[in-house]
């Protein structure tokens, strides 16, 4: 099964929501991290499985963050907007992994907050 439709957290639906209404926006990419797979495009199939992220496996998934995000750079997107907790932030390894031409905006606050600002910022392109 596809990444996005394994997860069913709460910003995944969002996404399935729009994506129904057929108001997804065709020019965005979704990335996902995976506590399991590390960074993957959002059709990778992936099997079911029972994998939290804690900070000893963001650690560990650092260097196949940090590769997969050379990949993303090459595309030179105009904007991207991240929206993770604080552990998996950590599997970034700091943001000099950020492209520096690209308008990087993050999701803050509690999920309800970072779910809005996604959506708003979906809708917006």
């Amino acid at each position: 099964m596809p990444a996005i439709e394994r997860y069913d957290g709460v910003n995944y639906r969002v996404i399935h929501k729009l994506q129904r209404e057929g108001k997804f926006p065709e020019n965005v990419d979704v990335k996902i991290l995976s506590a399991k797979f590390g960074l993957i495009d959002a059709q990778t199939p992936i099997p079911h499985y029972d994998q939290r992220m804690d900070k000893q496996r963001a650690n560990e998934l650092q260097a196949q963050v940090a590769r997969e995000w050379k990949k993303i750079n090459e595309k030179q997107y105009k904007e991207i907007f991240i929206n993770m907790g604080k552990t998996y932030l950590v599997a970034m390894g700091g943001f000099d992994l950020l492209p520096p031409s690209a308008k990087v905006r993050f999701a803050e606050g509690g999920i309800g907050k970072k779910m809005a600002a996604m959506k708003l910022w979906l809708q917006q392109m």
